[in-house]
């Protein structure tokens, strides 16, 4: 005899397509791009780090912290403070918390089943196990569940600029169009403060939504000089040697410069030799080279160090003090932009900036 809640995760588990639990699946997989507020991000039972990849069926969970995933099929997903997620094969399975989902990715919950060719939605969970999904832009084919099965009738369609409610079976219990308060709520909150991984609906949400509502969207200029102590403490040195103040890297490439240097960094404190893994640093150059506008050039190294004796003052002055640090940071002129990373573990600290120049043309 079969047990009512073994019956629910048996249906919940054939709606998912999961497959058995010694199979790895590279098409159910997410890689973790970014974390925020700590390190609280777990994939089962182990602290997560950037690069670390999840496969199907493995959970994915946050407690205080934010974390992004990026999808085997090329979307993105924001996971909110204290959310889970198990992965499946033809969607993932929203058990708890909140998502922004960016993308081709479809998701599922223990009462619907969202279907999407490309978009931007939210999945919230509520107390007593009603769901909020907000569309900000595209389209979503919902199919409501109850106990794992699709209800009677056709899916919902629900559009760009909309937010439904369903009950914890599924039964549609309003549908309201999103106000610009309500994008303005979502925009400036934690699916997006702080986050530098580039979202690949994040185009066409930004055009969605200055249609329908402009100025919602803050178009404030990006600031000309990073805030980074060591990059500033770098731009007053150029500044006494008559050289221009070196310039964030813009956020998709930044995001692509912490993914690169998150396993250099840690495999430079767990080998405690500071020196350049050389064949990562070159497949870096030739991928960014093939990408974009701007190319990564020469790298400079905080060697480890205990923690709490960090000051970045005293790292640029022995910088400052070598002939080769001092030729990488000041004088080599066609340096644009510059980026540091800086890692923290066992009460060491390290950290890498990378400098950046135009492509020739």
């Amino acid at each position: 005899m079969i047990r009512p809640h073994r019956l629910l995760l048996t249906t919940l588990a054939a709606a998912l397509a999961w497959p058995s639990a010694s199979v790895a699946s590279p098409t159910g997989s997410a890689v973790v791009q970014e974390i925020l507020d700590g390190r609280e991000l777990y994939i089962e039972r182990r602290q997560a780090q950037v690069q670390e990849r999840a496969f199907t069926p493995e959970l994915v969970r946050t407690q205080k912290s934010r974390g992004q995933l990026g999808f085997a099929g090329g979307a993105a997903g924001r996971l909110n403070r204290f959310s889970q997620l198990r992965l499946g094969s033809t969607c993932f399975l929203l058990s708890s918390g909140q998502i922004l989902v960016s993308g081709q990715q479809n998701g599922c919950t223990r009462s619907s089943r969202l279907s999407t060719r490309g978009t931007n939605y939210v999945i919230t969970l509520l107390d007593g196990g009603e769901q909020e999904v907000a569309v900000l832009e595209g389209s979503v084919e919902l199919q409501p569940l109850a106990d794992g099965r699709p209800l009677p009738g056709a899916p919902i369609l629900v559009a760009g600029g909309t937010r439904v409610r369903l009950s914890s079976q599924g039964a549609l219990l309003w549908q309201r169009p999103l106000s610009a308060d309500d994008y303005a709520a979502i925009l400036r909150g934690p699916l997006f403060e702080g986050f530098t991984a580039p979202l690949p609906g994040m185009a066409a949400l930004e055009a969605f939504v200055e249609r329908r509502f402009p100025g919602v969207i803050p178009t404030a200029p990006r600031p000309s000089v990073s805030r980074d102590p060591l990059v500033e403490i770098i731009n007053r040195y150029r500044a006494q040697g008559g050289r221009p103040a070196l310039q964030p890297l813009p956020a998709p490439l930044a995001a692509e410069n912490a993914a690169h240097l998150a396993p250099v960094l840690e495999g430079v404190l767990a080998s405690r030799d500071c020196d350049h893994d050389r064949a990562l640093w070159g497949a870096f150059q030739e991928r960014m080279a093939a990408k974009g506008r701007l190319m990564p050039t020469s790298e400079v190294i905080a060697c480890p160090m205990p923690a709490a004796a960090w000051n970045p003052e005293v790292i640029v002055s022995r910088w400052m003090g070598s002939p080769l640090h001092t030729q990488i940071l000041i004088n080599r002129p066609k340096a644009q932009a510059i980026d540091c990373v800086r890692l923290e573990r066992s009460g060491r600290a390290v950290a890498i900036c990378t400098l950046w120049s135009p492509l020739p043309r």
